[in-house]
């Protein structure tokens, strides 16, 4: 199968709209629920992958960072289920309504290049958006099955944490983050290209306040 999306996290509200408008935007793709036993997954037409939540370690500081490890396993877990060539690699509060993503992808992006909007991505931090990303399955393997599990000790934010293992551990690369940013990533608009919708904007009365103040953080791609 070429395309396949994975979507990772809680059972939302928006789960299953999720889930339907993928199966209509893209009916030949692969598309795989990855979330926690328990969570109720009644009527939601794809494949499920239910694991146990990671716990925090015993002598755990920041135990409110404990969704880095959230996204790890339920990450790691979704990839071993999907076969496809190219995926989506989404989450359970966010919609991506472009139903040309694929193809921007393939126009534009190396198979050697993750693919990530610009909201959430700084030219700073080695930090890559986590809203959602666009590779071939070998480089989300590459990306995700060797990371460690966090643990807790020290504040960091989960994008960086991830970033900075996949360069470092896994690329080797100790150069400067402005200086290899584009030569492992391709950054694409969050509203114009993946066309995102966040759950949590969308429902609070904070949005226009969080707006501004990811906008003014936000990788500049002039």
């Amino acid at each position: 199968m070429k395309y396949g999306i994975l979507i990772q996290g809680r059972a939302s509200n928006w789960i299953k709209d999720i889930v339907l408008e993928y199966n209509s935007n893209f009916p030949e793709a692969e598309i795989v629920f990855s979330t926690w036993h328990g969570e109720n997954v009644d009527n939601i037409e794809c494949k499920i992958v239910q694991s146990e939540l990671p716990r925090a370690p015993p002598d755990a500081i920041f135990v409110d960072r404990q969704n880095i490890n959230y996204q790890i396993v339920g990450v790691q877990n979704g990839l071993k289920k999907m076969n496809a060539d190219i995926i989506l690699k989404t989450r359970s509060d966010t919609f991506v309504h472009n139903e040309n993503i694929f193809d921007i992808y393939n126009k534009n992006c190396s198979d050697e290049k993750i693919m990530a909007p610009d909201v959430g991505t700084f030219d700073f931090e080695y930090r890559i958006s986590d809203f959602c990303a666009v590779a071939t399955k070998k480089k989300l393997d590459e990306y995700w099955k060797d990371i460690e599990l966090y643990d807790c000790k020290y504040a960091v934010a989960p994008e960086t944490y991830l970033t900075k293992n996949y360069i470092q551990k896994i690329k080797k690369d100790f150069r400067p983050w402005k200086e290899i940013l584009r030569e492992y990533f391709y950054i694409r608009d969050f509203h114009i290209d993946f066309q995102i919708e966040y759950e949590k904007l969308s429902s609070s009365g904070l949005a226009d306040e969080y707006q501004r103040m990811i906008y003014a953080r936000s990788i500049n791609l002039g």
